[in-house]
């Protein structure tokens, strides 16, 4: 049997794209070699780069922020109370839901790769990066939100940057997540800040005679 080679010439002349598919293609009996081992891990092949301890720390950091978050926005819900509630609390409900919809996913992502999602109450202020914080007026709840959201928008950047390459799964989870983290962003700042027409500058809304429940623990 005769194997065909290919020309030096010919070989230049085939596009990078196509140089890997074929490498891919030749690399196929090895990779199913080398998947055996382990099948009880299900999706995580021994390709898989990056050191699953931190993955599951980064994980459950982010479920137990999506969790303060939910905690959070529910509070802010109850406590709302003026002519702006309905306006306020249908966007606290709507923020809430999305926040659910986010740990589901962290979850059913932790258990896929091999982990356990710790949904125990205990020390999950630790494990979160998300702070649970109120106020006594409208615009303090809102400011607070806005904040969390902040600080969630810069670590969800950074994680989506941790995964980068080596988990392009986990990526696009987070790729997604933070864009309705944005979303959120952009709402609580269109409805804590107005500019002024007089005056031209920023300025909060929601002050004065517009407060809040008091918080009773």
């Amino acid at each position: 049997m005769v194997t065909a080679s290919v020309p030096g010439s010919l070989w230049s002349a085939i596009g990078e794209s196509e140089r890997e598919s074929m490498s891919i293609l030749s690399d196929v009996k090895e990779i199913q070699a080398k998947v055996r081992e382990s099948m009880e891990n299900g999706p995580v092949t021994p390709y898989y780069t990056l050191p699953l301890d931190k993955v599951y720390e980064v994980l459950n950091a982010a479920l137990a922020s999506e969790i303060i978050c939910v905690l959070r926005y529910k509070q802010h819900y109850y406590m709302t109370t003026s002519i702006h509630q309905e306006q306020l609390q249908s966007l606290f409900k709507e923020h809430w839901e999305d926040e659910e919809k986010h740990l589901e996913l962290i979850a059913d992502r932790i258990k896929q790769l091999g982990g356990v999602p710790n949904l125990d109450p205990n020390g999950i202020t630790k494990r979160a990066f998300s702070s649970f914080e109120s106020g006594h007026t409208l615009a303090s709840l809102l400011r607070e939100d806005l904040l969390a959201e902040r600080v969630v928008i810069k670590i969800y950047g950074d994680i989506v940057t941790f995964f980068g390459a080596a988990d392009p799964v986990s990526r696009r989870m987070f790729e997604e997540i933070l864009k309705d983290e944005e979303d959120h962003a952009d709402e609580i700042a269109d409805l804590l800040y107005t500019v002024d027409p007089e005056t031209g500058k920023t300025v909060e809304q929601f002050t004065g005679d517009s407060v809040s429940k008091p918080f009773k623990g």
